[in-house]
């Protein structure tokens, strides 16, 4: 049976941003429903059992400098953040050679860590003409979205190996192939996100973080604050709007609202009929949006054993299935975990994926362990454990990180977070600083609780939204 209730503003989407904004909102003293297709809170953050007290984060796990929305709620919650292990020296694997260093740069070829640098310089020059409120109306916009970032690197590297290092970066990162990714979305990415060194790296960079419990631990906290306002296994089938306010119909509540804030990316919220039907612009984004395939392998050991070893668990590699590893174990060390990601996007070094790697886990799981082995020796071929988290078939969540294809953004603007009526849009991908990051899904809701807030036209001075 479905219940129906009345709230100030119905909230569809029970990840970080969308129970970031009900918890604004109720801060302020607005009542909130928070309606969620999956059987779970957080979205596109959660937590896989390891062993009795060790998880590992299936999701988005890191938090780093300048990423102060979501630092500043981790301490609200009550939360505590470890640092990710970076002590001893790193692997560098091409063509059949391994060689360790220290540092954030690899022992490439002096020629492509030249060109490396030029690269690198020349982004962040056009990066910064890039407005980050408007980056279509930067002045090569036109030019910069009808081309790709991986047609882009293709053209103005001179050296495969700076090539291969960038697209391995930034494969892992966009969660998908650089040649379906903007140049214009990646220009204001790098801008937004604090430049290239911050994107790559671990200290002062975006992976410099891990939260303690794991990232999950923040929706679900917020989740239990927020009690039975939260109504899971209910999705949404429509939402519906006129003068005197919004219709959310689900699966398990019906529920009337002032306002309705959707925090789901783009091409998720095309699963929910609008009534009137949304401005063109917002419709056709939601058709074209891009979403990454790219999924978590994780290998675990009775203990991080290659720190025996002088070794940090990091490696960049040219291997078939481990292009980049970091040491992903607990902050006591009580277990081991290696960790690399995969997905359809192809290898860092522009290879694909067999059929049998990427639909056959044990052909995945062999690979994997081939591929730490030739990195950190034989102990690495028997693991106490083989954990994966899937992001390409969830039923709910269509892939992980999202993006623009080419002239999308100069097509469609800011159609991502531009109120339509009574519907305000959150979630990660419609951030300007921090898009893509947890941080970027903590200010959307944050903007959009506001902009809720203020469209009900009770703005209370003090009030958290103020």
């Amino acid at each position: 049976m479905t219940a129906q209730r009345t709230v100030d503003v119905v909230v569809i989407g029970a990840g970080i941003s969308g129970l970031t904004a009900a918890r604004r909102l109720t801060q302020a003293g607005r009542s909130v429903a928070v309606i969620e297709a999956g059987d779970r809170v957080g979205g596109r953050t959660m937590n896989l059992h390891v062993t009795d007290g060790v998880i590992t984060e299936g999701g988005g796990q890191w938090v780093g400098p300048g990423q102060d929305r979501v630092l500043a709620l981790i301490d609200e919650l009550g939360l505590r953040t470890f640092k990710t292990f970076i002590d001893g020296k790193s692997i560098y694997h091409r063509r059949g050679r391994s060689r360790r260093y220290d540092g954030t740069i690899p022992p490439m070829n002096p020629l492509a860590i030249a060109d490396f640098a030029q690269l690198q310089l020349r982004l962040e020059r056009m990066a910064k003409s890039v407005p980050l409120e408007a980056p279509w109306t930067a002045r090569r916009a036109q030019e910069w979205d009808a081309t790709t970032f991986g047609r882009w690197l293709d053209a103005h590297s001179f050296t495969a190996e700076a090539r291969e290092m960038f697209t391995m970066a930034f494969t892992v990162t966009n969660a998908e192939d650089l040649h379906s990714t903007s140049l214009l979305v990646q220009l204001a990415r790098i801008k937004g996100g604090g430049g290239i060194d911050h994107a790559v790296n671990i200290t002062d960079g975006a992976q410099e973080s891990r939260v303690v419990g794991g990232t999950a631990a923040i929706a679900d906290r917020m989740a239990a604050d927020l009690g039975p306002a939260v109504v899971l296994d209910s999705p949404v089938s429509d939402v519906h709007q006129d003068a005197d306010g919004v219709l959310v119909r689900s699966a398990r509540a019906d529920v009337r609202a002032d306002r309705v804030i959707v925090a789901m990316s783009p091409a998720d919220a095309a699963r929910i009929r609008f009534t009137p039907d949304l401005p063109t612009r917002r419709s056709m984004l939601q058709r074209r949006w891009s979403t990454g395939s790219e999924n978590k392998l994780f290998a675990v050991y009775d203990r991080p054993f290659w720190r025996e070893q002088g070794l940090n668990g990091q490696a960049v590699t040219d291997l078939p299935v481990a292009n980049y590893v970091v040491d992903n174990s607990p902050p006591d060390a009580s277990v081991g975990i290696l960790l690399t990601f995969h997905g359809t996007a192809g290898a860092g070094c522009g290879q694909h994926w067999s059929d049998a790697i990427l639909d056959d886990p044990a052909a995945r799981h062999d690979a994997f362990l081939a591929d730490l082995t030739t990195l950190f020796g034989p102990e690495a071929a028997k693991p106490a454990a083989y954990l994966e988290k899937d992001w390409t078939h969830e039923q709910w969540i269509s892939g992980c990180v999202g993006s623009r294809a080419p002239g999308s953004l100069t097509q469609y603007t800011d159609a991502d977070r531009r109120p339509t009526g009574r519907i305000h849009w959150a979630g990660t991908e419609t951030a300007i600083l921090n898009q893509g990051y947890i941080d970027g899904a903590v200010s959307a809701a944050e903007r959009a609780a506001s902009e809720a807030f203020t469209a009900a036209g009770t703005r209370a001075s003090g009030s958290v939204l103020s």
